[in-house]
């Protein structure tokens, strides 16, 4: 702040920090950080700053070019497209809304589900097809214990469509 106060109107240090908190199992008991004092600036000028500095290290030290500016997201379209607020981008598992593709469904687990205002996602997994029977229901209860009321598989072939739901659900709906 001395810095700043004379005049400096940005500056950082790299800072070793030690964690005053109790263990966990995913962090270490030590890190750097950058610590960056910056006066009137908007939270645009921050992400260029990070955006810069990070693109500038890994073409320093490992001589990898990389784009800026990075993308970006808010919370909202994290949760909605990924079902998380700290997605990993690089494998394309979106979540999609198939509430209008299965409001006329017969199925009667999807109606209540939609009539009680609650949704349904589906995901492409690719390369999941060959599952077991015991891989899906884990696969349910993982989902369960995240809170969807459950799953349900609908496998590509390349005779068709697989799924235990199949005989309720119309060609255009699969």
């Amino acid at each position: 702040q001395m810095l700043q106060v004379s005049g400096v109107e940005k500056y950082f240090q790299i800072a070793r920090c030690f964690r005053d908190e109790s263990a966990r199992a995913d962090r270490q008991p030590e890190f750097t950080q950058i610590d960056m004092e910056m006066s009137f600036v908007t939270q645009d000028d921050v992400f260029d700053i990070c955006e810069r500095l990070m693109a500038h290290l890994w073409k320093a030290g490992l001589g990898i070019d990389v784009p800026t500016p990075f993308p970006r997201m808010t919370y909202a379209e994290a949760m909605e497209r990924y079902g998380c607020d700290k997605p990993d981008t690089r494998f394309g598992m979106e979540l999609h809304d198939l509430g209008d593709v299965f409001a006329e469904s017969e199925l009667r687990v999807f109606q209540t589900c939609l009539a009680g205002g609650g949704r349904i996602k589906g995901i492409v997994a690719q390369g999941c097809g060959g599952y077991s029977r015991k891989q899906i229901d884990d696969l349910t209860e993982l989902a369960r214990r995240f809170g969807a009321g459950g799953l349900v598989s609908i496998i590509l072939e390349e005779e068709g469509f697989r799924s235990s739901i199949q005989r309720y659900l119309s060609a255009a709906q699969i």
